[in-house]
């Protein structure tokens, strides 16, 4: 029997959607070697002692529309409820006249904090993305729940008038956000498993993905003995924890007196083949990238989080080592050097060479975020919004050398145009060059560096121009963690 590794990067993950956000902008992901799945009675089917195939209801479940309508009610009802009655909230005095208001006045552009703009709307929006998900829906046919819910909300869930941000944040970011804790929430489970071993992957998933665990509860299927889907388990699965100091400055200097040292923890995750999965389902190849930090100013714990999943590819040639791949994308960084949110896509191509001692890597993109943030010079309001937004345009290129089990150098650099559309007149330009090495000494564990440089030109309309020159290092001692195997 196979068991389930990787409790450390579990535990992350579940910590994950609770986390008040705050983190560096566009800060390149680590690439790690893989291991391959090994074959498991999960891709044949598990017979029971009596000679019978246990049924795979999970394999294919059924459309619950009036299951999952209740669901996406209910992910709403509840925080209204408790900011009307419990916090006596303002924004929750919802009426009918409110409601008429909200459908006959113009939209406006919401004004809160960037945390709550940038992160908890998106996650809000995954909630809304699985309650068709976990209700027998595919990510094509999920993704109209995320953009209905929060039409709904921004319609009749709040007094204030819809937000245009809101809505194309909770979408976007809901789409992104609600796959990737669907798989991982997924992945954690097995319906074979038996004991305590049953009851913490339960508890585990419905962390993770909270509207699975109500269901599987709801259903009966959190205790009941089935087949484990294969789609529920990637191809791979290589997952990472660094430990270490980062030292952030508002010039090219990292000595400047403005300089800020903060203690930190990253955590990575590659979820199926980075390159050979892109054409299979949605997000069958996904990145998720985070960071949390020890507190400065304003800034909270979480202060990166990237995640990146593949929505089609098309082969280059014959041999299978050149992908034409388009991503979806979500981005949150705040910490004290830069906020940059964002929500979009990358399109372009991902290449791979395998050589004897040596793998390359390497990717060119183009990107487009419908919304992206950044924090402004000028631009504050009373609720605490203090950054512009704009649609962002660029691309990003990353090369990565890679000796299996001994090191890893990777190379990268990015750009980013922002018009603004809210905010103060004018438009933002972001710059990033980025470097890492890191060696493997003790197997799984090893130590590395980094260093990140990034250059913002601001040009304000009615306002002077401000230009900053950022640069980030890191020092930390890395951890590596296998695929997760199935018990």
């Amino acid at each position: 029997m196979h068991r389930v590794c990787v409790s450390a990067c579990l535990s992350l993950t579940v910590l994950l959607p609770f986390a008040p956000g705050s983190g560096l902008a566009q800060a390149p992901s680590n690439i790690i070697v893989s291991l391959a799945a090994q074959p498991t009675p999960l891709m044949t089917g598990w017979v029971t002692p009596w000679g019978r195939k246990l049924p795979c209801p999970d394999c294919h479940p059924p459309k619950r529309f009036w299951a999952a309508a209740g669901e996406l009610m209910a992910a709403q009802a509840v925080p209204w409820a408790f900011t009307r009655y419990v916090r006596d909230g303002e924004w929750a005095r919802i009426s009918p006249t409110t409601w008429l208001d909200n459908l006959k006045f113009p939209w406006q552009w919401d004004n809160n904090r960037f945390n709550n703009n940038q992160f908890a709307h998106p996650y809000h929006g995954s909630l809304y993305y699985n309650a068709g998900r976990t209700n027998g829906y595919d990510f094509w046919h999920s993704a109209p729940w995320a953009f209905g819910g929060s039409l709904m909300w921004e319609l009749f869930g709040e007094v204030w008038a819809p937000a245009p941000n809101d809505l194309a944040n909770t979408t976007l970011g809901g789409i992104t956000l609600g796959e990737m804790l669907f798989r991982f929430s997924t992945l954690t489970l097995n319906n074979r498993a038996t004991g305590t071993n049953r009851v913490l992957r339960e508890v585990g998933a419905g962390l993770i993905n909270p509207v699975q665990g109500f269901n599987r509860l709801v259903r009966g299927e959190s205790g009941r003995i089935s087949e484990t889907p294969p789609a529920w388990r990637p191809s791979r699965i290589q997952a990472t924890m660094d430990v270490g100091y980062r030292r952030f400055s508002t010039s090219g200097q990292l000595d400047d007196p403005s300089g800020k040292d903060q203690a930190l923890l990253q955590f990575s995750v590659f979820y199926g083949n980075q390159l050979d999965d892109l054409g299979k389902e949605p997000f069958s190849a996904f990145q998720v990238v985070g960071t949390l930090a020890s507190t400065t100013e304003n800034h909270r714990p979480l202060q990166e989080l990237r995640a990146r999943g593949n929505l089609a590819a098309q082969p280059i040639g014959s041999s299978g080592t050149k992908q034409l791949a388009a991503f979806m994308t979500y981005e949150y960084i705040s910490n004290p050097a830069v906020d940059f949110g964002a929500q979009g896509f990358q399109g372009g191509i991902v290449a791979r060479k395998v050589g004897p001692k040596r793998v390359l890597y390497g990717e060119a993109l183009a990107r487009v975020n419908p919304i992206a943030a950044i924090r402004s010079d000028y631009f504050v309001t009373a609720e605490g919004r203090d950054y512009d937004y704009g649609i962002g345009l660029g691309g990003r290129v990353e090369g990565w050398a890679l000796w299996p089990g001994k090191a890893t150098v990777r190379l990268s650099g990015g750009y980013v145009f922002l018009p603004v559309i809210s905010g103060f007149p004018g438009h933002h330009q972001l710059w990033t060059l980025g470097t890492e090495a890191r060696g493997y000494f003790l197997g799984r564990f090893g130590a590395g560096a980094s260093y990140t440089r990034l250059w913002r030109h601001s040009n304000y309309t009615f306002n002077p121009d401000v230009s900053t020159n950022m640069s980030e290092a890191r020092v930390f001692l890395s951890m590596t963690i296998p695929k997760w195997n199935q018990d």
